[in-house]
């Protein structure tokens, strides 16, 4: 039932990882370098300041990149597996998942998964934060800078675009936007549910997809599926 995986998390999480490696090797040469008394040293003259400007830079780089960047692409790549693990296992093979999508119309970031069945499409935002998180509509705290009922519900319109624009139309495409909360440990709070999309834990993720009425038939799955591959960036 898996489709074609993007590597969007990945490579972001790799890229982080190794501009935070490389900014900490640059600055242990400039440090080492700057210990007088060693044979190392080198006497930098009327530079020296500009090298413990450049090490400042060098330690705030590492911070970033290491320290904030790649651990929360981190989280995000296990958070979207565990998704998929969880609707790989409990859907039918009359379901197609799509993982990390990034859309050719998309400039940046990545839909986390669509999931195309006869019940319908879903397009899925994944969380996987710990701790407190509450949510007020489109207003959420405890997840980020950015909201993932937002974010869903602008994903899923995406998907409804490239798929009405088609040439092979057979109905009114309903598109259902999800925002997935995916570590069991995190402690959540609805104060007003975010409108035109669902929110869920993952272990009610895939019970929600499977009670949905029959929207589609086989054929029109496929041609479903054939459109949106058209229009996913290649890796």
């Amino acid at each position: 039932m898996l489709k074609p995986s993007g590597s969007h998390l990945k490579k972001n999480a790799e890229r982080n990882l190794a501009m935070g490696i490389m900014c900490l090797t640059v600055f242990f040469v400039l440090f080492i370098t700057s210990i007088e008394g060693i044979p190392l040293h080198i006497d930098a003259g009327r530079y020296e300041t500009a090298r413990g400007i450049a090490l400042g830079l060098l330690i705030a780089s590492c911070y970033y990149f290491l320290l904030l960047q790649y651990p929360n692409y981190r989280k995000g790549l296990i958070g979207e597996r565990k998704v998929t693990k969880a609707l790989s296992a409990t859907l039918t093979g009359d379901y197609s998942l799509f993982d990390d999508v990034m859309l050719q119309s998309m400039k940046s970031g990545n839909i986390d998964h669509i999931v195309v069945g006869p019940t319908g499409i879903f397009v899925i935002e994944t969380k996987n934060f710990k701790g407190k998180i509450s949510y007020h509509g489109d207003n959420w705290e405890g997840v980020g800078r950015k909201s993932p009922s937002r974010q869903a519900r602008i994903n899923a319109m995406r998907v409804r675009k490239i798929l009405t624009s088609s040439d092979q139309k057979s109905r009114p495409f309903w598109v259902q936007g999800i925002v997935v909360l995916a570590d069991p440990k995190a402690k959540v709070t609805e104060k007003k549910p975010p409108e035109h999309v669902k929110v869920f834990r993952l272990n009610e993720l895939a019970d929600y997809i499977r009670s949905q009425p029959k929207r589609f038939e086989a054929w029109e799955i496929g041609q479903i599926e054939a459109e949106i591959k058209n229009k996913i960036q290649p890796n």
